[in-house]
């Protein structure tokens, strides 16, 4: 396969990125952030549902969130 091949769409994936504050700052003063990942989200999941299940799994932890974001990959092939 080469540039100028046909290109074909061989899947989606989705994942939530949660950002949680952990309470901390570093030497600067700016709060530490972490970050999960959570992959294999249903594409087809609603986006509230998607927003609740970031805010319930943050739950578990003492940390707040900061951001929830959804990001879609997209393969393409053929590949080889």
């Amino acid at each position: 396969m080469a540039a100028g091949d046909t290109v074909t769409e061989l899947g989606k994936a989705q994942s939530i990125v949660i950002y949680l504050n952990t309470g901390s700052t570093d030497s600067d003063g700016k709060p530490i952030i972490d970050r999960v990942t959570v992959n294999n989200v249903n594409p087809s999941a609603q986006e509230q549902a998607k927003y609740d299940f970031a805010y319930a799994l943050a739950g578990l932890t003492s940390k707040t969130v900061e951001g929830i974001d959804v990001r879609t990959t997209t393969e393409l092939g053929p590949v080889g």
